[in-house]
């Protein structure tokens, strides 16, 4: 095998891994925006990660796509009328 012919191997298998560890990622982690609201005060959602209900900010939504969890934010799921 020729030098560019490794080079190339390893760029792909480079590349493979970097897929990989995106997918991964992405799929610990899902998040659902289930709405948006925008008032005087500025901009709400509720989103659904993981599971659970949150109410968040436009900040803390940013964070969330970001990469971030409820838990490293402080986020507590939303409870609910009845509860």
């Amino acid at each position: 095998m020729s030098e560019v012919h490794r080079t190339q191997a390893k760029a792909v298998k480079r590349q493979i891994a970097a897929r990989k560890a995106v997918k991964s990622s992405l799929e610990r982690h899902k998040m659902v925006i289930t709405h948006k609201r925008h008032s005087s005060d500025g901009m709400s959602a509720r989103v659904l990660f993981d599971g659970e209900y949150y109410d968040v900010n436009a900040r803390s939504l940013a964070m969330l796509q970001a990469g971030k969890t409820p838990g490293e934010l402080g986020l507590e799921p939303y409870a609910g009328d009845g509860e």
